[in-house]
């Protein structure tokens, strides 16, 4: 499947590496290295608006180097960025993260927060997994 993508580098710095597929219109966004709360906050502003500009359907966000979200960043991402998801043509989002990645989120509070984008209108359906190819065949079905 990822054969199939033709990305081309969009956006670079310490902290994320931003690529695109036009043809698919998919966004496709690794984390080199855990952010501190700024670094999260201003490559997410980033990232918001490079969705909007591109008008991507789909993203898939390798975040295997986050090791964990601060519970005010969580707030942060649900009040501030989720809004941004209504503004913009995303129809997908697919998160890479690890199997201890995995274990360590607090369930309960995932769903709340989907309720919450729920309750805002936002329809972007939001999946995890542990293997790219199996998010890319995900989000390209």
């Amino acid at each position: 499947m990822e054969s199939k993508l033709e990305l081309q580098p969009v956006f670079q710095n310490e902290y994320i590496k931003v690529s695109e597929d036009r043809v698919q219109r998919l966004i496709y966004v690794e984390w080199l290295q855990h952010p501190d709360s700024q670094a999260l906050r201003d490559g997410f502003r980033r990232l918001a608006d490079i969705v909007l500009e591109s008008k991507s359907k789909y993203w898939l966000s390798d975040a295997k180097a986050i090791h964990y979200l601060e519970f005010a960043d969580q707030n942060w991402l649900l009040n501030e960025m989720a809004p941004v998801l209504k503004q913009s043509q995303l129809v997908k989002f697919a998160r890479l993260t690890t199997q201890e990645g995995m274990l360590m989120m607090d369930a309960a509070r995932l769903y709340e927060m989907v309720g919450k984008l729920t309750a805002l209108g936002i329809t972007t359906q939001l999946e995890m997994f542990t293997s790219k190819e199996a998010a890319l065949e995900w989000l390209l079905s």
